[in-house]
């Protein structure tokens, strides 16, 4: 007991403080930017498995409370390793998709795919490093003929998911 309270109910209150708190971080853990000594989204885990083994090895278990105390720290220390090894670090370096913007697209080379009338759509295909995308295309400026199946577009501007573009012959001509 600690002035009157037992330790149960103290690990059971950091365990319910420590979930509600793990929530919220869930939720609002991207609009702050932890770069001090002490990340809470390691310090809340840490907290939770101390207070969730200690919580369980007091109902469970007939050991001195010092000695639960140390082994549930112990635990969830390597616990949050692991958590913060092949979680969150794996989260923090990878990219949120794997798509190219539109606005990249502007300026690069596309395939086209499906013909292009002179005054219709079709499809062009752009290709990156993260793999190809197709989008549908429409001339940029009115032209005389359409572009046929397999022939190089300038990607001009990007609108509402429809690429704009120009006929490309390529800037090399010898």
């Amino acid at each position: 007991m600690i002035q009157g309270i037992p330790i149960e109910t103290i690990y059971l209150y950091i365990l319910i403080v420590c979930a509600a708190l793990a929530f919220l971080l869930v939720i609002f853990g991207d609009i702050f930017d932890f770069d001090g000594p002490i990340d809470p989204m390691l310090v809340i885990p840490w907290l939770a498995f101390t207070s969730l083994f200690g919580y369980l090895g007091e109902q469970l278990l007939d050991w001195s409370h010092l000695v639960l105390f140390f082994v549930s720290a112990t635990i969830a220390s390597v616990l949050v390793f692991f958590l913060n090894f092949y979680v969150l670090m794996p989260m923090k370096n990878a990219e949120s998709t794997i798509s190219i913007s539109e606005k990249d697209m502007e300026g690069n080379t596309a395939t086209v795919v499906t013909p292009i009338p002179v005054s219709g759509m079709g499809e062009i295909q752009f290709k990156s490093v993260t793999g190809s995308i197709s989008r549908p295309a429409a001339f940029y400026a009115p032209q005389e003929q359409s572009i046929d199946r397999g022939e190089q577009v300038l990607i001009i501007e990007v609108k509402d998911r429809v690429c704009y573009v120009v006929p490309y012959k390529g800037s090399l001509q010898l």
